[in-house]
């Protein structure tokens, strides 16, 4: 299968999805956020990066492409190519520039998708796909916000860096779970 009908695939898949983002706060889209946070922070430290300190700090500190340094990374989609079609598709919340962060977590988890079968990919097969905690967020109708170098996450503002968080399970029965029995976030 081509890179094109790869792409055309995903966001095909993205499309189907319910197009609005939920206003209220729940505790899963943070819990699934932290969740992404240790998954990157794991392959950082495999592609031996120390500097966990620039996650919020830089924006290309997200891009595991160009850590993992492939010889096909200029043929990657473009961030504004998914973020226009997503747009075209009914996803206008979705955008791209330098403090949107949603266009550009969907451009790192489509092009994932796209090249996770890639022999720089693969040899860390131990280790989880680090961007289906954030596409988890947008299923879940979340929004991810970027704000005085915080994230926002529907609304509250994420503190939060603990690099050891494992969530036991991200099934979706279990993060419904989460949602209609917790008032305060679980440990």
């Amino acid at each position: 299968m081509s890179i094109s009908e790869k792409y055309d695939r995903e966001i095909s898949r993205i499309s189907e999805l319910s197009v609005s983002v939920e206003t209220r706060f729940i505790f899963s889209n943070v819990l699934l956020f932290r969740e992404y946070q240790s998954r990157l922070f794991a392959w950082k430290l495999a592609l031996n990066f120390d500097g966990n300190d620039f996650f919020n700090k830089r924006k290309s500190y997200h891009n595991l492409f160009t850590d993992l340094n492939p010889a096909w990374i200029e043929e990657l989609v473009p961030e504004d190519k998914i973020v226009k079609d997503l747009n075209s598709a009914g996803w206008h919340f979705v955008r791209s520039g330098y403090r949107e962060f949603m266009g550009y977590f969907m451009f790192l988890f489509v092009n994932w998708e796209i090249f996770k079968a890639e022999k720089e990919v693969t040899r860390f097969i131990n280790l989880p796909h680090p961007y289906e905690p954030l596409f988890m967020i947008l299923q879940r109708r979340g929004l991810i916000d970027f704000s005085d170098n915080k994230f926002v996450i529907n609304g509250r503002t994420y503190l939060k860096y603990d690099n050891t968080f494992r969530l036991p399970s991200t099934d979706s029965d279990f993060l419904n779970f989460i949602d209609t029995k917790s008032t305060d976030f679980p440990n």
